[in-house]
Parts: C-alpha cells; sequence; structure tokens
C-alpha cells in the first residue's frame, strides 16, 4: 500500500476535489461542534462551520507550516475570529448554558498557551485521529486492522494477538506498522504523530 502525501500538503499543493471532501470530513464535525459549545444555535453553527472551512479554503496556500500543531493553531485563530466576528454583528450574547462563559474567554482561544486553547488542540487531535482511523480503516484487509487495533488501541501483547487470529507475532507486528504508517501519512502537519 502507498502512503499518501499528508492532507496538508496536497491542500497547499494542488489540490483535487477529493482532498477538499476530506477536508471537510475530518473537520466539519469539529468545527461544528466548538460553535455550538460557543452558545451559537445549530443552523448559525452550520453557517460558522462553512464560513470557517471557506476561509481555510481561501486561506491555506498563505499559511506556513512553521513547527507541529501550526495548522491547529491557524484553525483555531480563523475559527475563534469567525466566533468573534458572529457575536459582535449581531450585538447579542449566547444563550445556551455556560456558552456566556465560553463567549467571555473568546480571545483565550486565540492564545496558544492558555487553558481553552490547550483543551482545543486536545480535543482537535483525538478527532481527527478518530476520523482518520475511520477513514483508513478501509484500506486495510479485516485481519490487518484487527491486529492493529488489539495491539494499539487495545493494549494486547503480540503473542496474544498473534493466537487470537492465527498468524505470526511478525505479521502482527507489520500490520501494527502498516497501519501506524499510513495514518501518520495522512495525519502528517494536521496533528503532532
Amino acid at each position: 500500500m502507498e502512503t499518501s502525501v499528508s492532507l496538508l500538503d496536497r491542500l497547499t499543493g494542488t489540490p483535487t476535489e477529493g482532498d477538499w471532501r476530506r477536508m471537510v470530513h475530518l473537520y466539519q464535525p469539529l468545527l461544528r461542534a466548538w460553535c455550538l459549545r460557543a452558545g451559537v444555535s445549530e443552523t448559525d453553527a452550520d453557517d460558522l462551520t462553512q464560513e470557517t472551512l471557506t476561509a481555510v479554503v481561501r486561506e491555506v496556500n498563505r499559511f506556513d507550516r512553521q513547527h507541529p500543531g501550526a495548522f491547529r493553531a491557524w484553525l483555531r485563530g480563523i475559527l475563534a475570529n469567525r466566533l468573534k466576528n458572529f457575536f459582535r454583528a449581531r450585538q447579542n450574547r449566547p444563550i445556551a448554558t455556560g456558552a456566556s462563559d465560553f463567549l467571555d474567554r473568546l480571545d483565550e482561544l486565540e492564545s496558544p498557551d492558555s487553558a481553552l486553547s490547550k483543551e482545543w488542540d486536545r480535543d482537535h487531535d483525538r478527532h481527527l485521529a478518530a476520523r482518520a482511523m475511520k477513514l483508513v480503516q478501509q484500506d486495510f484487509t479485516p485481519a490487518t486492522w484487527q491486529a492493529f487495533s488489539r495491539l494499539v488501541l487495545e493494549g494486547a501483547s503480540p503473542a496474544t494477538v498473534a493466537a487470537e487470529l492465527g498468524l505470526s507475532a511478525n505479521a502482527v507486528l507489520l500490520a501494527k506498522g502498516r497501519v501506524l504508517k499510513r495514518l501518520r501519512g495522512e495525519l502528517d502537519g494536521l496533528v503532532e504523530c
């Protein structure tokens, strides 16, 4: 199996429609969840998510990958700006429980050292890892995926997994390596692997 060039490289190079769909598939649920968390209505959350993704599409060619996590921070800043603009334009406060506290903390979302931005970083990485696993799972045989899952996600020993699947311990370790390589390729530049 060929490891693809990272999504970020594809988006900043010559992206295909499939690359954009993959970005939307990866990021839409995360962005929408954070809009809702800020107290934005369901309908407005969909619009703000779309605005944020549109801004990413427009600006991604100017994105400079300076360090691990730079894209995550860049995206966090775009979302924070969209949320601020949303509330300024409406000159109202969110009404959802706890949302006004979030709005008061919106400036923290832009600060890389704040508790809220660190929470975004953790949420971002967990979300993308889960989405990437669902995307790449289809690229592997069920036995390869099961070996990876039992070994990496469930913490079983190579010997145990080998016995369960009727494989050699070496085959189990090779399966783990192939899946991890593919995941790293998909997540390169998007999360700190």
